[in-house]
């Protein structure tokens, strides 16, 4: 048995947080694997070559942003343009962002960094699942490099894959309907209340509706739309709740 630190802490117990985060999210890694091949194919398809697209999707670790970007490109839209596309799509990393920060006010700007490089859906939501079950709350970050861990290695290697060797996949596979798939199979665990219900029935009705919208604002809207109507009906219930309770006195 390992000796406690004076702290009370117990030495290994950073690394038995990053053990926890990355078996996580491995299991995450079959999920975006058809992703993960499709974005491949797509920037190797949009001009940028076999090195081209690995680089992209080890540096900007971002699946959305990179098929949109792609898109863009390969329609001849101007570069800026693209780049543009692909940040706006991602702007929803600046709420996982603000829903973490209360907690990393006491973080060095070393640590600030690699959460911000590693931030995205999968690492975001098993990161919240942790916090709360309240596990690990001694080492957040060790954790969520042990999330990063898990998810990033084999983003890149299936993108890989997927520059070189995509062209032979059949088309008929249809693998860039799983990336829808792969996002709700992340969400479901979290949907436990009516508040989260109605939020998320609201967003991806509004998604649907506001997809043709440019520069895919239509996603950003629909965010903004399902947080305001899980924040009303949250609301309405609280109130409700306060109302029955008043009465019973």
């Amino acid at each position: 048995m390992s000796a406690a630190s004076p702290s009370g802490a117990r030495p290994d117990a950073k690394r038995d947080a990053f053990r926890a985060g990355f078996f996580e999210c491995l299991m995450l890694v079959p999920s975006y694997i058809p992703f993960a091949l499709v974005c491949g194919v797509a920037a190797v398809q949009a001009g940028m070559g076999q090195l081209g697209a690995v680089a992209l999707a080890a540096f900007a670790f971002a699946g959305s942003s990179q098929a949109v970007l792609t898109q863009f490109i390969a329609s001849g839209a101007p570069l800026a343009i693209a780049i543009l596309s692909g940040l706006v799509v991602n702007l929803r990393i600046m709420v996982y962002s603000a829903a973490i920060a209360p907690r990393l006010a006491n973080s060095t700007r070393k640590e600030r960094m690699l959460w911000a490089a590693f931030l995205v859906d999968q690492t975001f939501l098993s990161n919240e699942a942790r916090h709360q079950r309240g596990a690990f709350t001694a080492h957040p970050l060790a954790f969520f490099l042990g999330c990063a861990a898990a998810i990033w290695p084999p983003w890149v290697i299936t993108n890989a894959v997927g520059a070189f060797v995509g062209a032979q996949l059949p088309a008929s596979w249809q693998l860039e309907f799983t990336i829808p798939l792969s996002f709700i199979a992340l969400m479901i665990p979290f949907l436990q209340s009516r508040a989260h219900v109605s939020s998320a029935l609201a967003g991806g009705a509004a998604g649907v509706l506001l997809f043709a919208l440019p520069l895919k604002l239509g996603l950003i809207a629909a965010c903004l739309i399902g947080a305001c109507v899980g924040l009303l009906v949250d609301t309405l219930i609280s109130a409700r709740a306060a109302r029955q309770k008043a009465s019973e006195r």
